[in-house]
Parts: structure tokens; sequence; C-alpha cells
């Protein structure tokens, strides 16, 4: 029994130094796909230990690292002086050599020692994509990794018809966007009615991977606004484009030259009124100039 109690005794006084004087609350390691332009907060909390609370001797240091040459904490070096960014070390705040990240990084707490290590990273680039570990130290280490990938938004695309649209014909709509991360989707759907996005009427084909719709049979269901809609894994941009069908016996040329003709007719038939008045008049001063000449009575 005395044997046993002094292994228990052994096994108290040993808890403290086997427990962790920092942890991190996170859990494994994150992905983020993000776009161009817009902000993220990397978070970092944690937790001190009882036996290993102060101040004192705590640094938090953020790097940018390579994952697939990373070692175990217990066994890795100390971060590479060109990687580290930002540093919380003897209760000051300091930036690291990291071209363009210095004046778009901050900690989110305003003091970091406040169990929060926490960063904020504005106006993402695309350059900006990388692998960041947040490096906890006091007794002993603790560390998360975050990795971020930053995309472009695909740029507005431009819609438009192959073509003229003619009932019972075949029409052609195409959709095309000249920038973005890739790959993009291309989605067309038509607008209005009790429809909700992603419809189309019968007789649509769309291209595989491509901005193309095909709409065979042309007829009056088909007319419309179709949008086109172009995703990436961080946003989407779309475009629009109208369909109007002609009515059965429609002849574009035929009704241009009708309304030229009327026109035409218009024109003459106000010069021929126009001409009959000016003759009316000149017959009546003409008659008015002429002296009047007595007639003699036998």
């Amino acid at each position: 029994m005395a044997g046993r109690g002094t292994v228990q005794l052994l096994l108290l006084c040993l808890t403290p130094a086997l427990l962790e004087a920092v942890r991190i609350n996170a859990k494994g390691q994150q992905v983020l796909y993000l776009a161009q332009g817009d902000s993220v907060r990397l978070g970092c909390p944690y937790i001190l230990e009882p036996e290993d609370n102060g101040l004192n001797n705590l640094d938090i240091i953020w790097t940018m690292v390579n994952p697939d040459q990373r070692l175990p904490v217990s066994l890795s070096p100390a971060p590479h002086p060109t990687s580290l960014f930002l540093i919380y070390q003897d209760q000051k705040i300091r930036y690291g050599s990291v071209p363009g990240l210095q004046r778009r990084v901050a900690f989110v707490a305003q003091d970091p020692s406040l169990y929060d290590a926490s960063i904020h990273l504005a106006n993402l680039q695309v350059s900006d994509s990388a692998t960041y570990e947040c490096r906890v130290k006091k007794a002993t280490v603790d560390t998360h990794l975050i990795t971020i990938t930053v995309l472009e938004k695909p740029a507005a695309p431009r819609c438009w018809m192959d073509g003229e649209p003619a009932r019972g014909g075949d029409l052609m709509l195409r959709c095309c966007s000249d920038g973005g991360s890739l790959p993009l989707s291309y989605q067309w759907s038509k607008m209005g009615g009790d429809y909700a996005m992603g419809w189309l009427p019968p007789r649509t084909v769309q291209g595989q991977g491509s901005g193309d719709l095909m709409i065979q049979s042309l007829s009056q269901e088909h007319a419309g606004t179709y949008c086109c809609r172009v995703t990436n894994r961080v946003g989407y941009s779309q475009c629009m484009v109208h369909i109007s069908i002609p009515r059965i016996g429609y002849s574009g040329t035929r009704n241009v030259g009708l309304i030229v003709g009327s026109v035409l007719g218009a024109i003459f038939l106000l010069v021929l009124l126009l001409s009959i008045l000016w003759a009316l008049l000149w017959y009546c001063r003409r008659r008015r100039s002429q002296p009047v000449v007595p007639t003699e009575i036998r």
C-alpha cells in the first residue's frame, strides 16, 4: 500500500509539468478560398494553463510557411526571418519583412496577450495565397495553420445573339467572360413569369463547359430575357440578352418598305395640295388684276 501511495503522490506532483502551458483553440488546418479585394480574419484564440499565466515570456509569431516542408512542433526550427510578418514580443507589436503585408495586416485585439492572437488581413491579393502559421510560445509552443487561396472573381461577361430570331428557325445565344480565375462555369436561365433562376424553355441546349445556348424551332414561348451567369469558387458575374419573336407574316424588309412608301406618299399628297392651293391663289390674283370692260347695252 505504501508503494502504491508513493506512486500516486509522484504522479500528482508531475501532473502540472505534463499539462500544456499554451493551447490554441482551433481544430485542424483551415483551408479558405477568398476573392481578390476581400478581407479576412485569421483566427488564433488560445488559452494558458493556470500555472503559466502572466505576461512574461509570451511570444506570438505569424509567418508564411510551406506546409510540405513542416516538421513536428517539437522538432521544427525557428521561423525564417524573411517569412515573419507580424510579431508580439516583450509586450510590443512589430512587423516583419514580407513585402506588401505590413500596411494590410494587424492584430484583431488591441492587446494580443488577452488570449487572442487572431489577425485581420485586408485587400487580399493573388500573391497572398499561402499557408499562414500562428505560433504562440510561452513555456511550450502551439501552432495553428490556415491556408489561403486568393482568386479573381469572373469579369463581367458579354451576351449577344448569333443571328436574327425567326419563327421556326434556330438561334444561338453566346456568353463570354474574359477574366477571372479558372475554372469558370456558365449557366443560362430565362427570366420572368413564375419561373425561378435556372429554368429554360423546351428545345434549348446549353453547351458543355461553354457559354453557348442553342434555341431550336423558335416560337413565342422563347420570347423574353435570358440571363447568363458566370461563376467560379469565389463569386459570379452576369449579363442579359432579350429575344423578340416576330409575329406571323411579319417581314422586316416589307415593313420598312411600307413605312418608306407611306412617308413618300404623304409628302407627295402634301406637295400636290400646296400646288393646287398656289394655282388657285394665282388664278384669283390674275382675275382681280384684269380691267373690267363695260358692256354696251343696245
